[in-house]
């Protein structure tokens, strides 16, 4: 039995391929499956796409990929035995790479007939490997040899400057020829190692370049292996305790932020991006650094948390309020999943002349560095301690495109590396047990949801006229208790310090003493000290006693004498103070500006309305949610291989059935005898010698020519037509 033919095209080369074949090239190749192709013509036409290429390109190693340019530089077919001679090495390396290639459609065809496609090789052009096209009529080496033996250092300083880059300018001055004297171009010409383009242009032929290059086809040996990630071991159980702690932390720092925005928006500048002013206030308000601080901001956007408002700056949005209600592990997974999936590099908005939330950190790439990077780290196992430049090396291996240079790896593996161990992925230098699930995209196990303390409610109260938390409080308490305190100390047992102006701050949301007294006794764990209580009864008796509504806006005060040391002063004048009445003055300034200025004056106002009636604590603003439309679930790639194949076979099908259809149009108008094959009624399939009467309304008939009998068949049961 003869083989079958080769493939003459991808398409037809996919159409040999087993059904876990097909789901295996979506499975590396994702993008092909996002809208789901129609059949196998359009799954190859979507495969050799510029830009899915690309993406399949970046996916390789840097074997893979050397191996990939090398049949770039090969004529198109080549064979397998001519990539082993220009690559070189074991063969079952080249062969491995080259199936890697072949099962993500960047390569097809057999040994002897192999191709890369088109816009593959295109990626590499005009010199693959820094290579000239093959020359028409190539040296010998021998003579290639001997010719570089008589070279004189000129010429051989010109060869090197070629040897990587194989094109050069010449002018037709240098290409004079002559004695031994004449010009080193003209000498490499005149000597075969250089060959004309055309007026202007030189090149150094393939096999020139080849001797030069002593066997190697990159600057840099390429590595056929992955380096070994390896380091010293710390236990798992310390790693994944202290990642947890970092995890906390960084629930803290997020929170701190949110509130942050809330008390001061901050204006984007018009550029994009937040003004270093207002990140120094924020590492300020953090203890932290400026990289931690930016990273801080970056995540919470990532994750929804902090958006620009309309009119108001960057605020927290909807999303936070319900987010802050979540269990500590649930809050802990949304900022990690965010971070996985922006395509954002954080550090970029750190470095000089760039801006937290700023266009410079966008990175399509970022987010499959962090999933390479991570990917390694877990393939080392989870307590082995790691350095940047073991990373950086096999990052720069793994996905030598996206790394660009291996010095720029180990720039990406360091931020990387330590923004994982803000998040938690990585404590003390090795990756903890949270990230293999954060990488599969499954829930943590509960032993490591275990790891994240339980909120409290209840405050040790001190006469110092503090206040300690003995573990994380839960939002609602926090929220309370910040409104009452200011927090002096974050982490796992903060500490808040009660004053004036923060109870002040809590009447002036509508708390009363009695309510705060109320508050403080439900979550104290002792007795309310008494300096606290003389501290809240003090605020509320000077609290309300200067009332302000709008005349524009009037100021009441049953101690006229307040009144009267605020009107002496120099910022009066400006609000437009008159007085009516003794204890009643009435100003040409807005109510929110009177009060604001009243304050400053060291006096307690309370505002209200126009009929006398408490004003309560203007709403929290909020930015508007993103409107984001719902990502779809990427379909089952073993469903998309099936549908793609069943198409395929199905389109196939009806080609058939047509042509069966027109050689028997054919036989009936020449009168000629064909061998029909259709199926009964009952499924069984007949097939017969038969000569064609005619065709109407989707029926043949015909005379059987084995008993002269007249039969009828319908069209649409008729598999195959063949002539007798």
């Amino acid at each position: 039995m003869a083989p079958p033919a080769r493939p003459r095209t991808l398409t037809e080369s996919l159409r040999r391929w087993p059904v876990e074949a097909v789901e295996a090239l979506l499975a590396a190749r994702p993008d092909l499956t996002v809208p789901m192709p129609r059949d196998l013509s359009e799954l190859a036409s979507r495969a050799t796409t510029s830009a899915s290429t690309g993406r399949a390109l970046d996916d390789l190693d840097a074997w893979q990929r050397l191996v990939a340019e090398a049949l770039a530089a090969l004529p198109d077919p080549t064979t397998l035995a001519d990539l082993e001679a220009l690559v070189g090495g074991a063969s079952t390396e080249v062969v491995a790479a080259v199936d890697v290639l072949r099962a993500r459609a960047l390569a097809w065809g057999d040994d002897d007939g192999l191709h890369l496609v088109r816009t593959a090789r295109e990626t590499f052009e005009p010199h693959p490997l820094g290579l000239a096209a093959p020359s028409r009529q190539p040296v010998e080496d021998v003579e290639v040899d001997a010719a570089l033996a008589g070279c004189t250092p000129a010429m051989r300083a010109l060869l090197d400057r070629l040897v990587w880059s194989p094109t050069g300018v010449a002018r037709q001055s240098d290409r004079a020829g002559g004695a031994a004297s004449r010009s080193p171009v003209g000498a490499l010409l005149a000597a075969r190692l250089l060959r004309s383009l055309d007026g202007d242009t030189v090149v150094l032929p393939r096999e020139v370049a080849l001797r030069l290059r002593e066997g190697r086809l990159t600057p840099e040996p390429v590595a056929r292996q992955a380096p070994e990630l390896t380091g010293r071991s710390r236990p798992t159980n310390l790693v994944d305790r202290a990642a947890a702690g970092a995890a906390l932390g960084l629930l803290d720092d997020v929170d701190l932020v949110a509130r942050a925005l809330e008390d001061a928006p901050f204006r984007p500048l018009r550029t994009g991006g937040l003004a270093a002013r207002d990140l120094t206030a924020l590492v300020r308000a953090l203890g932290t650094d400026l990289a931690h601080a930016t990273f801080v901001v970056e995540l919470a956007a990532a994750a929804g948390l902090v958006a620009p408002g309309s009119s108001h700056g960057v605020l927290p949005t909807a999303a936070y309020d319900r987010w802050v209600t979540r269990p500590a592990p649930e809050r802990w997974t949304t900022l990690a999943r965010a971070w996985l999936a922006v395509p954002r590099w954080f550090a970029r908005s750190s470095a000089a002349g760039a801006h937290a939330l700023g266009p410079e950190a966008e990175s399509p790439s970022a987010p499959a560095l962090r999933r390479v990077v991570l990917g390694l780290a877990v393939a080392a196992g989870p307590g082995t301690v790691l350095e940047a430049p073991d990373l950086g090396a096999a990052l720069a291996w793994h996905r030598p495109r996206l790394s660009r240079t291996p010095e720029a790896a180990v720039e990406l593996s360091r931020d990387l590396w330590r923004e994982a161990s803000w998040l938690g992925f990585v404590a003390l230098g090795a990756v903890s047990d949270f990230t293999p699930s954060l990488l599969a995209d499954v829930p943590i196990p509960e032993a490591l949801a275990a790891l994240f303390p339980e909120p409290v409610i209840d405050l040790v109260l001190q006469a110092d006229l503090t206040a300690v938390a003995g573990g994380p409080l839960r939002h609602d308490v926090a929220a309370d208790l910040r409104l009452l305190a200011t927090q002096e100390s974050r982490g796992a047992g903060a500490v808040y310090r009660f004053s004036a102006d923060s109870v002040r701050r809590a009447m002036d949301a509508g708390w009363s003493a009695e309510d705060a007294l109320g508050w403080l006794r439900a979550h104290a764990s002792t007795a309310v000290p008494q300096p606290l209580e003389y501290l809240l009864g003090d605020v509320a008796r000077r609290h309300g006693a200067v009332h302000v509504g709008p005349a524009l806006s009037f100021v009441t005060s049953e101690d006229d004498a307040q009144l009267s040391t605020f009107l002496r002063l120099p910022q009066s004048a400006a609000l437009g103070l008159r007085r009516l009445a003794p204890g009643v003055v009435v100003a040409a300034a807005e109510p929110d500006e009177l009060l604001e200025a009243l304050r400053e004056a060291g006096l307690s106002p309370v505002a209200e309305d126009a009929h006398g009636r408490g004003l309560p604590a203007p709403p929290v603003p909020r930015a508007p949610a993103a409107r984001l439309t719902p990502a779809a679930s990427p379909p089952r790639t073993a469903d998309v291989a099936a549908a793609v194949i069943a198409a395929d076979q199905r389109a196939a099908t009806a080609t058939t059935a047509a042509a069966a259809l027109d050689d028997l149009r054919a036989a009936t108008r020449d009168g000629l005898p064909v061998r029909v094959t259709w199926v009964e009624n009952d499924g069984r399939s007949t097939q017969r010698d038969l000569a064609p009467l005619d065709l109407s309304a989707g029926l043949v008939r015909a005379v059987d020519r084995t008993n002269a009998q007249i039969v009828t068949i319908a069209l649409s049961r008729i598999a195959a037509v063949e002539p007798v």
